[in-house]
């Protein structure tokens, strides 16, 4: 017989030897029609990568001490999934469900010379129409603005950090139960002017960054 099941709890047979297990039988599988169709706690319901691409789009050579936004539109770049990249520099990713959070997860290159100090990286964020707020619980991110690689000479490195949005209290509550587009981008700064540093691409080499979320059910 075919037809439609409307229920609100499906649970064991009271009187079966193990009350508290529904099984599906060998040769038969539950399906459901799109990624939030079986939801529990810490479960990936969402997901969404996206490519900086390679060349002058993406990155920046830089001595300043203040906060810039990373450029993060080169050749090649690309989105997957629930990302979208049409707002410059930013990053689109379609949240698509109540009570849950967002990781972010950062990976891209960078060269520091001389090296004398090191440089900051922080999140950013906001929801369609609304005002930017940083995602870090620290105002100068996870290794304030000096911490993320230097101090040893000319050096080149791999960035990389995840954030959850959980992680700050006022995030936290303001994206819970919120439902559509959220917008980020990342900032970065040098912690002394005497050194240049190029994040993501180089004067001389093609490098890429990526970026990848994962919406995860509370």
């Amino acid at each position: 017989m075919a037809g439609t099941l409307s229920v609100q709890q499906i649970q064991g047979l009271a009187s079966a030897a193990d009350p508290t297990t529904v099984t599906i039988p060998t040769g038969h599988k539950l399906v459901a029609a799109d990624t939030g169709g079986v939801i529990s706690p810490g479960q990936v319901i969402n997901y969404g990568s996206y490519n900086t691409g390679y060349g002058s789009g993406a990155g920046i050579s830089s001595t300043s001490t203040s906060w810039q936004t990373l450029n993060i539109v080169g050749t090649n770049a690309a989105s997957f999934g629930s990302c979208s990249q049409t707002i410059s520099n930013v990053i689109t990713f379609n949240k698509k469900y109540n009570n849950s959070q967002l990781l972010v997860s950062t990976n891209f290159p960078t060269y520091n010379t001389p090296g004398g100090s090191g440089h900051g990286v922080r999140l950013q964020y906001y929801k369609t129409g609304g005002s930017a707020t940083i995602v870090d619980i620290t105002d100068a991110g996870p290794a304030e603005g000096w911490g993320w690689h230097g101090y040893g000479g000319s050096t080149s490195a791999m960035n990389n950090f995840t954030w959850n949005t959980y992680d700050k209290s006022a995030v936290r509550s303001d994206l819970v139960n919120y439902t559509g587009d959220v917008h980020f981008y990342v900032e970065v700064r040098n912690w002394a002017s005497s050194d240049t540093i190029t994040y993501i691409q180089h004067t001389s080499y093609n490098k890429y960054g990526t970026f990848q979320f994962a919406e995860i059910a509370q």
